[in-house]
């Protein structure tokens, strides 16, 4: 709708006047006809909305109720609820009428500086995912001439890699020159910012800049204007002539970095890291480097949905950026990990760069949907010296400090120092390795161990055989390493699926083994991690094993701790009865030394539960031991579980086991544990 003159009351202004008044409000402005449809608005009316075309619209559309103008007056103030954000509450008022029934209307919004800033953050994420899609290199200005922007084609077409250069003069970038005479041309910015020209058109010129070849190219200026028309700025567009010179450009641009925060990605940053070990390595300078992770980035993504997560991301990366050297370098390596590289640093300046990364992270605060989401980033802290061994080894150190640092808790760092604890999380990621090879190279082995009754009259399973299943894996030269040096690292790092079901597997097979051997039933009992049994496809897997070699399935069971149960509850349950409905039975391990154990124990179809060693161990010498026993073993037997004691090493505690009522017994006071064989 063409601009029109504003009339209130008696006054009226011209259109230029009115267009000036309506724009230096922060108030959303509606003219609204006696339909009660948007005739006119201001911009502060399409921020609020998030709307760009208003006019013509009912304003109720944006409403729950409906509203009614004719029954209204001067001065009244309306009530009403937002239909995206039935959270929010708006209030129109009615501010005064014209002669011909329309209605000048001002909307304020509860936490109305909140809603705009939201739905400023949502089209500035739009126009720069667009400046990062566009072929054109583009760059703003403010109007001192220092630079406030630059999108990715004006880095690629600039050669800027990924040196920060906002805030720098635009003259100190490049330089285009006459393509004829190839003399130098008067930059088309002062054109706009010194002679007040408001769009300079396109014109043919060379670009000569840093570390490439002149090309040519088409410059265009065009000013950029504040709420009172004046020139603050303005924005310079480059496009290369060539069209394979532009489609070059961004693909090159795209392969390097992330499309979400335009900052390097894990290939380019690798690249650097790279580079940074050779010039270690020949003692030509030292790098600090810093392995970012953003503290329980999965539960914020839920909460605010990807949207929101994806501006946090953003926000976060330009906060980082901005309290970074101009020789840093900071990328995006995953969903939530960032890394930067500190060139000639030491690691004590490492350390005090992510001291100022940490703290300005403990202040920033991120609103969405307006309310505030607290923030917290965990930062593994390493030096590139000239004993780096590889891109590989150092991002795998300060990747190994950052799991650290995290497990400390929000907002914390821990340095590589070789200590201890972080040298545990670099031998688990060479553990992946190994186990790897393991799995492929069939080096896992397996073990067990007897359970053995306590008394005879429990019924014809239980007077069976029965063994728990161990594992062992056997290094290149034959011997034999504990579960307890690889099994953390297989959690850690997401192996266990495999690990446990080539145990499920092999048992399988053994007793199919046995079968056709004709060998007596005998029962194994299998571990399984909570990772596994939080995969909704362990229990299909399982039965096609069962179906395949047609074992009878009461002679598998199955060991979950509490732990994993309780923490994957759902699946967990699940697969028990499916597995129950088959035969096979189920023992809930190490309980009583969890947290829960007693209030969910209702919700899990087991039939056994073992009692956790620690208690046993020292039963004989401890009554608080003794009394945990005991009761474990009443609760159980109530509800129609049996009851295996684990950690059993001597006679005397066999005997006092049996003298409270317990019905099997494990460790190595039984039977030590030794290789599974058909023997």
């Amino acid at each position: 709708m063409a601009a029109a003159p504003l009339v209130f009351s008696d006054i009226t202004l011209s259109a230029p006047e009115a267009d000036s008044i309506l724009e230096a409000i922060s108030d959303a402005y509606f003219l609204l006809d006696t339909q009660g449809l948007i005739r006119r608005t201001n911009s502060s009316a399409s921020i609020l909305l998030g709307r760009d075309e208003l006019e013509g619209l009912p304003l109720s559309f944006f409403f729950v109720e409906s509203l009614d103008l004719k029954k209204a007056g001067v001065g009244d103030r309306l009530s009403f609820v937002f239909r995206d954000d039935e959270t929010q509450r708006a209030t129109l008022h009615l501010v005064s009428i014209t002669s011909e029934g329309y209605w000048h209307t001002l909307l304020s919004v509860e936490n109305q500086q909140q809603r705009f800033r939201e739905q400023l953050l949502r089209q500035r994420s739009l126009m720069q995912m667009t400046l990062c899609s566009i072929a054109d290199a583009v760059i703003s200005v403010d109007a001192s001439g220092k630079v406030t922007t630059v999108n990715p084609m004006a880095r690629e077409l600039l050669k800027l890699d990924d040196q920060r250069v906002v805030g720098t003069s635009i003259d100190q970038l490049f330089v285009i020159a006459d393509p004829k005479t190839h003399q130098p041309l008067a930059s088309p910015i002062d054109d706009v910012l010194e002679r007040g020209k408001g769009n300079v058109p396109a014109a043919q010129a060379l670009l000569y800049a840093s570390q490439r070849k002149p090309i040519l190219i088409n410059v265009q200026a065009v000013a950029l204007r504040n709420s009172v028309n004046h020139i603050d700025g303005c924005l310079l567009i480059f496009r290369d002539t060539s069209q394979a010179g532009r489609e070059s450009h961004r693909l090159n641009w795209q392969a390097r970095h992330d499309a979400l925060t335009a900052l390097p990605n894990r290939q380019s940053f690798e690249s650097e890291i790279s580079q940074a070990v050779a010039a270690a390595k020949s003692k030509q300078a030292t790098f600090g480097l810093l392995y970012i992770d953003v503290y329980q980035f999965k539960v914020i993504n839920d909460s605010c949905g990807h949207v929101g997560g994806d501006e946090l991301l953003r926000q976060l990366s330009d906060l980082m950026s901005s309290k970074l050297r101009n020789q840093d370098l900071l990328a995006r390596l995953g969903s939530d990990e960032f890394a930067v590289l500190l060139r000639n640093c030491t690691l004590a300046g490492a350390q005090r760069l992510a001291d100022i990364l940490l703290s300005s992270v403990q202040e920033f605060q991120f609103f969405w949907n307006l309310r505030e989401v607290k923030i917290g980033i965990s930062i593994g802290v390493s030096v590139i010296d000239q004993d780096a061994e590889s891109e590989g080894q150092v991002l795998a150190t300060a990747n190994a400090a950052c799991c650290a640092a995290k497990e400390l808790g929000r907002n914390r760092m821990h340095l590589y120092n070789k200590d201890r604890e972080v040298e545990q999380r670099r031998n688990e990621i060479n553990w992946v390795v190994k186990i790897s090879e393991a799995l492929s190279q069939n080096r896992l082995c397996l073990y067990e161990q007897e359970i053995v009754a306590l008394s005879d009259s429990e019924g014809s399973e239980e007077v069976l055989p029965h063994s728990e299943i161990l594992i062992r894996l056997q290094d290149e030269s034959g011997a034999l390493i504990s579960p307890v040096e690889f099994i953390p690292a297989a959690e850690r790092f997401g192996l266990m699926d495999d690990v446990d079901r080539w145990v499920i597997e092999q048992v399988v097979e053994h007793l199919h083994q046995r079968q056709l051997r004709g060998l007596p039933d005998k029962i194994y009992s299998v571990n399984l991690s909570g990772f596994t049994l939080g995969d909704p496809s362990l229990a299909g897997f399982v039965e096609k094993a069962i179906d395949r070699t047609g074992i009878d399935a009461s002679l598998l069971h199955f060991e979950v701790t509490e732990t994993a149960a309780i923490r994957h509850l759902d699946s967990a349950v699940q697969f028990m009865r499916l597995l129950n409905a088959r035969g096979s039975r189920f023992y809930l391990d190490d309980f009583g030394s969890g947290l829960s154990s007693f209030s969910y124990l209702k919700e899990l179809p087991v039939d056994y539960l073992k009692i956790d060693g620690s208690f046993v161990r020292t039963m004989l010498e401890e009554p608080t031991s003794l009394a945990m026993v005991s009761t474990i073993n009443h609760l159980a037997h109530s509800m129609g579980l049996k009851t295996v004691a684990e950690y059993v090493e001597t006679d005397d505690l066999k005997l006092k086991l049996a003298e409270l009522g317990v019905d099997f017994v494990q460790g190595f006071g039984i039977s030590k544990p030794h290789p599974l064989t058909l023997g």
